[in-house]
């Protein structure tokens, strides 16, 4: 499923880049570089996963190590342990919730794999922006399932669920900058 012209998708990593750099200067203290990362590289995957309905796991690879060390150094310069700790349950949180939805659904492992990343930098911001990811992703899901409807998409068509989880993760990193 691959489109014609390779840009096609690349609102996004201008719209999402712009978004992070934008919420590093909103956001107060060292999560906010986590937030910037995780916008900037949720972007990759969204272009991507929009082109070919998968989430590149070679993105991934070079994410997580980026991200986790981004959180790594959020916690050592605030002393902060619970960042970490919170970083950890929040990605075993959605990664386990995405894991049940792919085991009775039609969810892919690539989207399991993104619900854990978004959950490290969320969990570490709190259980409340765990919350609305979930809440706002399923939310944007809908929206452009309804959106494929109307431009006469069959039913059975696949949705690409990675930029409805990355657009769930980028509506908490925004509800954190605005807190």
């Amino acid at each position: 499923m691959s489109s014609d012209r390779p840009d096609q998708h690349a609102w996004v990593i201008v719209a999402m880049t712009t978004a992070g750099g934008g919420l590093a200067g909103a956001c107060q203290g060292w999560l906010a570089i986590a937030a910037c990362l995780y916008l900037v590289g949720g972007a990759v995957v969204t272009w991507v996963d929009l082109d070919v309905h998968r989430v590149p796991d070679r993105v991934l690879a070079a994410w997580v190590p980026v991200l986790f060390g981004s959180l790594v150094l959020a916690a050592v310069t605030t002393g902060d342990r619970m960042i970490l700790g919170g970083a950890a349950m929040g990605a075993v949180a959605l990664g386990g919730l995405f894991l049940v939805l792919a085991l009775v659904g039609s969810m892919g492992l690539g989207d399991v794999t993104l619900a854990a990343v978004t959950g490290l930098p969320l969990g570490a911001m709190g259980r409340s922006f765990l919350t609305t990811a979930v809440f706002a992703c399923f939310a944007a899901a809908a929206v452009a399932g309804v959106w494929l409807l109307i431009r006469g998409i069959s039913r059975r068509a696949h949705l690409a669920f990675g930029p409805a989880i990355v657009v769930g993760g980028a509506a908490a990193v925004i509800r954190f900058g605005l807190r």
